[in-house]
């Protein structure tokens, strides 16, 4: 059965995953806790993680957790059946980042775990409202857990992450994406970064909430990951079941859910030519048009070039892409040919029994 890895952020906890995990569980689903306090660095918390739970993973990663998730999968693909990311991001540490970690390790160094709560906390909650004493009590509990060595050590892990930005893109997999919509750490637009590379990522928006979207509205943020969670596989691999050789049409490409999932946007701008203002504005200018659309940049190129076969490839449908053909005609057995993964020639002999000689 596939495990649900909860994997708290920076100087988190199990407290981030509260409502999450109680609504995972009334799912069927089956939760656990990762622990990333004791760890140097992000790809050694990924390790460590895929040593210690068996079997098939969905890491649902929050913040720094979410970079343990997305390594987790660079790591080991195969065992990652869906990657849940909340309020994070992909890109490495950036100009001038590294003095201000510096400058909160060497305060809870200097004064402890409650005055950093207290210098933190306010700029990870919802801008522009109040935060809840409840939820900020809350908070700051879980944060006096933590130690100063905890929080420098992981923020010196975070300093020295990967650049997921370079290898997110190859995981075509099932992904949430959540964000609250007032995170001024992790905003929406990183996450619009992380779609725009895996266009089988679904992308969700908590209201009135921040960086701790999990614990500022928990029943909506579990809600999100819970209906998430259960439309995936139920396999204990984490992947539909294998078609028997009998059920597949010999020599044709299948058109499963992971090509469904990564062709989601391709199909979806052919389909928007079914209209009439959708052929005007592709005629009008094809670039401003496809970039409507959260296309990956191979996609963009496939369309631009009429590449027929490379757009089947990416997860491009012959009910969906012969839209394009309505607009720019290209014969439906060259469209046919890419469909079924052949030359054109090898095509009508094979499949319409046009047999050409010399």
């Amino acid at each position: 059965m596939t495990t649900f890895l909860l994997i708290p952020g920076l100087i988190s906890d199990g407290h981030v995953w509260t409502a999450t995990r109680a609504a995972l569980e009334a799912g069927g689903q089956r939760p656990a806790l990762a622990d990333v306090t004791t760890q140097g660095d992000i790809p050694e918390m990924a390790r460590d993680l895929l040593a210690a739970h068996e079997g098939p993973l969905v890491p649902v990663g929050h913040s720094m957790g979410g970079r343990v998730a997305m390594e987790m999968a660079r790591i080991a693909p195969d065992r990652i059946a869906g990657l849940a990311l909340l309020n994070t991001g992909i890109h490495a540490a950036r100009p001038g980042e590294a003095e201000k970690r510096e400058a909160m390790i060497a305060l809870s160094a200097r004064e402890g775990m409650e005055a950093l709560a207290e210098r933190w906390l306010p700029g990870m909650m919802a801008e522009g409202r109040a935060p809840d004493p409840e939820v900020l009590s809350g908070l700051q509990a879980m944060v006096r857990r933590m130690t100063p060595e905890i929080h420098a050590r992981q923020m010196r892990a975070l300093l020295a992450r990967p650049d997921a930005a370079a290898t997110i893109g190859d995981f075509a997999g099932p992904m949430l994406l959540v964000v609250g919509r007032q995170d001024q750490w992790s905003p929406i637009a990183q996450h619009e970064e992380i779609a725009a590379l895996c266009p089988q990522a679904e992308l969700r928006i908590i209201e009135e909430a921040g960086h701790f979207a999990p614990v500022e509205q928990p029943r909506a943020t579990a809600g999100v990951i819970a209906d998430w969670a259960a439309g995936l596989p139920q396999a204990a691999t984490g992947k539909e079941p294998a078609m028997s050789q009998g059920d597949r049409i010999p020599d044709t490409p299948l058109f499963d859910r992971r090509r469904a999932n990564a062709g989601y946007e391709l199909n979806k701008m052919a389909m928007g030519l079914s209209t009439p203002e959708g052929r005007a504005a592709f005629l009008a200018d094809e670039g401003a048009y496809l970039d409507r659309f959260v296309l990956s940049p191979e996609q963009r190129a496939a369309v631009l070039a009429r590449d027929w076969a490379e757009m089947v490839r990416l997860g491009g449908n012959l009910f969906y892409i012969l839209k394009i053909s309505a607009v720019d005609p290209t014969p439906i057995r060259e469209i046919g040919a890419a469909q079924a993964g052949m030359e054109l020639q090898e095509f009508l002999d094979t499949r319409l029994g046009k047999v050409t000689n010399g």
